[in-house]
Formats: structure tokens, C-alpha cells, sequence
């Protein structure tokens, strides 16, 4: 080729090399702001999930322990209204039989009744005067030393006692369960949770990432919003709405996601790092985009595939997260084990398998363990707490192929499946050996009653109350020996 042909096909090649460089560059680059966008937009959904998920346990955990308290109504007689002991006597019953926690009734004069004591309520409790005590309530309850309690209360028909109608029953659940429960403290995953009144105060006495737990959080939130951002944020408090905002604090960009809880007026929070889900599945985005320089003649058909690909895979990342965020949230903090919420979610599973007929064969081993007080009063919290924990590992020790459950301070309950339920009478046998022997060295005492499942129970509930009625023999058999 003779060099003056040859400088027109240079330039033209150079020229052309340009102009793809120049494409890919503008390719890429519109292409690393669609995926920051895509990016933005699963992050969103996470939060979302988070919140919502968390939303949902709570509304359920409520629904339930509404549930257990209308068959606890249902299961009242004349009977237990006949006396203040026999009232007090059902109340026991009902509390121990459902896992209902300081279960009690109020009447017409605002007396409360409750299985140790009696008291005028009226200055107390809220959900006492005549509007709110025609409605099911859930409300919080200041308790000593500035904790709080959360009250669910339902209205109560055609019951009378001493000549006064019952109007209310309720139950009084610790906010440190509801704090156990969902699982707030997740803080070295840089994901903060908490429970805001409708006002910006805070519930759980929980630090929520950069908002202490005394501040409230709307007024902190307007030192980083602008006015218009912080009406919106106030108006969504106030009138129950989910919603979110960026902001940015100490030079680094925070999501921040809101969702109301039905009937309590209370918003649960979540508060995440705006570069958290980046750093977590940037390397896909960078991955993808560089085959896609590589691959110019199907740029088009690998963004597409790239958007895909960042999509699935980071919603199976969320996915994962959710799904190890719902296991904690079944989980008693204290001992490890499936606490009261994982319970009652077994208890309704069962309860479908029987309707439908497909249940197999189980059984409850119901325990409660002997000398907590004792040891809460001479020792201290620390070591009733440590009592539990040794409790819970001998049982699940024993039980090694069985679900264990935390439904109360000190009870536990142990669903007998597979070789566990064929070995059950043996089992529960080597438990009562060890439990004599404890009780005359000074371990710990466990009293156990247990029940299997029969063809004509149509709750698991049955077969609990059961197994409940043999735990109490046993105890008392213990406190004698």
C-alpha cells in the first residue's frame, strides 16, 4: 500500500477506535447511573421489607394474644364469678393455660381484679374510661423506674361480679419483649430499628443510631431536613403514613424508612447507611459492567442481562438478610430458644394441620421451674437469669431433636417429634430421675407434665392443657419430696 493511501486508512482507524472508546465511555457512564438508580431502588425495597416484616410480627403477636384472651373469656362461668377467690383462682388458670402475662379484669367502678390483688385502676390506666373500654386498646403503661408497659385491652360482655359489670380485661406485656422480639439490636450490621409514638418519642428506650433514645426523634430529624421535608415527615407521624428520607449526618448519606403499626399510633423506624447495600453488591455492578466493555457488539443485550442479574441477586441479598432478621426475631434472647412469638406460630400451624387432617403424631411436654423466685430474691436478677439459661440447656440437652420454646418468665414447652416422641416416656423418665436427684442437692428443679396428641383434641391446645394439669401434679410432688 503506498504511504499516501496509507495515512487516510490510519486516521480513519483512528478515528473510529475514537468513536467506540467514545461510545463505551458514554455508554458506561449512562449505564453506572441507571444501575446507581437500580441500586437506589432495591435499597428502598429493603427498607421497605425490613419495616413492614417487622410491622406485620408485631400485628400479629397483638392478634394472638387478642385470641387467647377472648378463649379465656369464653372459658369463664359463673363459677369463677361466684368469689373474689374463685376470680382469682381462673385468672391463674387462664394466665398459665394461654401464656397471657398479668391477665386481668376491670368493672364498671374501674376495680381491678388480678389473680394476687385489687386495686382501683381508674388513675392508672387509660383505656379504663367509658369510650375507650367499649373498643379493643393497646396503649403504654409508665412503670417503675421510667420503663414502660404495653396494655391490650378488650371490652367484655354480660359478665357481673359483686353486683358490678365486668367492662374490661387486659393484659399487661413488658416493652423489653416486644424489644426482644424484633430483634432492634442489629447495630453491627450498621442497621438501627426503634418504635416511635406519633408525637417523635421514643418507646423502647433504645438509641436509634444517632438519636438517643431520650431525644425526640422528629426534632432531630429537622436539623437535617429541609422545612418542607420535615411538615411532610411530622404530617406522616401524625396521621399514621409510611414514608422515608435521606438526609446526611457527619458527611455520610443515611436512608431513613417509617411504617405505621394498625391501632397503636406507633411508627417502627429503620435507619440504614445510604452506602451499605452499594458496598454489598457494588462488586456485581462492577463485574457485569466491565464484561460488557469487553462485549461492544452486544452492549445493549448485556446491560439489559446486567440489570437482571443486580436485580435477582439483590433481592435474594435482601431475601437472606430478611429471612436470618425473621430466625432472630423467633429467637429468646436470654436462652437461644424459640421465644413466645415462634410458640404462637407453631401453635396456629398446628392448629391448620388438624382442621385439615393432616397432622402426625406429637406430643407437649410442658415445664416450669421450681426456686426462680427464691433465687430472684436472695441472689439477685442476675442469677435467676442464669438459673433460666441452665434450665433451658438441660431440657434442650435432653430433648436434642425437639423444638424448645420459652413462653413465659420460667415455663417452656417442647414439641415431641420424630425419635424424641418415640422415646418420649423414657426421656421424660430420665428427666424426672435428675430432677429428685436436683431437688436434694441443690440444682435445678424442672417440673414437667406431658401429654400426646389424640385423635379427638381439635386444638393444640388440648393436648397443652393436658400436659399442663400433670406439670402442676409434678410440682407439687417436687415442693414435698
Amino acid at each position: 500500500m503506498k504511504r499516501s493511501n496509507l495515512f487516510p486508512v490510519l486516521i480513519g482507524a483512528v478515528i473510529v477506535v475514537l468513536i467506540v472508546i467514545a461510545a463505551t465511555l458514554w455508554m458506561s457512564a449512562g449505564a453506572r447511573k441507571a444501575t446507581d438508580d437500580a441500586v437506589e431502588k432495591v435499597s428502598e425495597f429493603y427498607l421497605e421489607e425490613l419495616a413492614d416484616r417487622r410491622s406485620q410480627v408485631v400485628t400479629r403477636f397483638f392478634e394472638t394474644e387478642a385470641d387467647q384472651m377472648q378463649r379465656a373469656l369464653a372459658l369463664m362461668t359463673q363459677e369463677d364469678l361466684s368469689s373474689q377467690e374463685a376470680l382469682r383462682s381462673f385468672i391463674g388458670r387462664v394466665e398459665a393455660l394461654y401464656g397471657l402475662e398479668l391477665f386481668a379484669v376491670a368493672d364498671e367502678d374501674n376495680v381491678v381484679y388480678t389473680e394476687h390483688t385489687t386495686y382501683m385502676g381508674g388513675s392508672r390506666y387509660a383505656f379504663l374510661s367509658d369510650e375507650l373500654s367499649r373498643i379493643r386498646t393497646i396503649t403504654t403503661n409508665a412503670t417503675y423506674g421510667g420503663g414502660k408497659d404495653i396494655c391490650l385491652s378488650l371490652p367484655v360482655q354480660n359478665r357481673v361480679f359483686n353486683g358490678k359489670k365486668l367492662k374490661t380485661c387486659f393484659i399487661e406485656i413488658n416493652m423489653d419483649d416486644i424489644v426482644s422480639m424484633l430483634a432492634f439490636n442489629t447495630q453491627e450490621k450498621g442497621t438501627y430499628f426503634s418504635l416511635y409514638y406519633e408525637n417523635g418519642e421514643n418507646l423502647t428506650g433504645l438509641d436509634f443510631g444517632p438519636v438517643s433514645a431520650k431525644q425526640n426523634l422528629l426534632t432531630f430529624m429537622s436539623r437535617y431536613l429541609t422545612a418542607a421535608e420535615t411538615e411532610v415527615l411530622s404530617g406522616n407521624f401524625r396521621n399514621g403514613t409510611a414514608g422515608k428520607a435521606l438526609f446526611s449526618f457527619s458527611g455520610a448519606g443515611q436512608m431513613f424508612y417509617y411504617s405505621p403499626i394498625p391501632e397503636t399510633g406507633w411508627m417502627i423506624t429503620v435507619l440504614i447507611p445510604e452506602n451499605l447495600i452499594y458496598d454489598q453488591i457494588g462488586g456485581i455492578r462492577e463485574e457485569t459492567m466491565n464484561r460488557s466493555i469487553i462485549q461492544i457488539s452486544i452492549t445493549c443485550a448485556a446491560l439489559l442481562a446486567f440489570f437482571g442479574v443486580l436485580a435477582l441477586k439483590a433481592q435474594r441479598e435482601s431475601r437472606a438478610l430478611l429471612e436470618e432478621e425473621r430466625k432472630i426475631a423467633e429467637r429468646d434472647s436470654l436462652t437461644g430458644v424459640g421465644n413466645k412469638y415462634a410458640y404462637t406460630q407453631k401453635v396456629n400451624t398446628v392448629d391448620q394441620d388438624i382442621q385439615s387432617g393432616n397432622i402426625r403424631l406429637f406430643a407437649l411436654v410442658v415445664c416450669d421451674l421450681n426456686g426462680l423466685k427464691q433465687v430472684n430474691d436472695t441472689q439477685g436478677h442476675a442469677a435467676g437469669d442464669n438459673y433460666i439459661r441452665k434450665a433451658s440447656q438441660l431440657i434442650c440437652d435432653l430433648y436434642k431433636h425437639s423444638p424448645v420454646y420459652r413462653i413465659g418468665g420460667d415455663e417452656f414447652v417442647v414439641f415431641l417429634e420424630g425419635t424424641d416422641y418415640e422415646q418420649r416416656s423414657e426421656l421424660l423418665e430420665s428427666l424426672d430421675s435428675r430432677m429428685v436427684e436436683n431437688n436434694k442437692t441443690g440444682g435445678v428443679v424442672i417440673a414437667a407434665g406431658m401429654a400426646e396428641y389424640q385423635p379427638g383434641d381439635s386444638h393444640l391446645f388440648d393436648v397443652f392443657s393436658r400436659a399442663d394439669s400433670l406439670m402442676y401434679e409434678r410440682k407439687k410432688q417436687l415442693k414435698n419430696a
